[in-house]
């Protein structure tokens, strides 16, 4: 009987790391504003989302990949690598230092999550103004410090806008154990 119930886990947790991955894409696709610097969106927020109610693989799954594949569609492919390892990093990190410890009851401290959430949008912006520097650089020479300095401010934020958010909503989300009931 409970290796019925570990495999009905997993085929939820499969099913719910799909439906992540797919949100990620979504919002950072319907909510992109084209700029002169690229395009802005709040996809860190289902990223968060995802982080703080299922943890660090499925923050990871949905980072990278949602994210990347957004990067595809929306004309950016030569992004999508780096994407695919920085948001799924930014993802990875917000879940760990969430469940560190192992106790489920740290996903209910405020200052932790919002410490985690912090830390992940500062792995994000820090890992696209490195990739610009020194990784797209060797790709083009439109990147380098001049432009990963000149994006700073929009992936600032990006990152501060989508912390509020996905903080705000995966707080209602927590209080309604809305993850747990369906794993469960």
């Amino acid at each position: 009987m409970e290796n019925v119930n570990n495999n009905s886990k997993k085929t939820k947790t499969i099913i719910l790391n799909g439906l992540m991955i797919a949100l990620v894409l979504l919002v950072t696709m319907f909510t992109k504003i084209p700029g002169p610097l690229g395009y802005f969106n709040i996809g860190d927020t289902a990223i968060i989302i995802a982080a703080v109610m299922l943890g660090r693989r499925s923050g990871f799954i949905a980072g990278a990949f949602g994210s990347a594949l957004a990067d595809i569609l929306l004309g950016v492919p030569y992004f999508a690598p780096i994407t695919f390892v920085v948001k799924g990093l930014e993802g990875f990190i917000i879940g760990h230092i969430i469940y560190a410890a192992g106790d489920k009851k740290r996903i209910n401290s405020e200052i932790i999550r919002i410490f985690a959430i912090v830390v992940g949008c500062i792995v994000m912006v820090a890992g696209y103004f490195f990739s610009e520097i020194y990784i797209l650089r060797l790709f083009s020479t439109e990147y380098g410090y001049a432009k990963a300095l000149s994006e700073l401010p929009y992936n600032l934020v990006q990152g501060g806008i989508s912390a509020i958010i996905g903080y705000g909503l995966s707080t209602s989300l927590s209080r309604i154990k809305a993850v747990t009931q369906i794993l469960n």
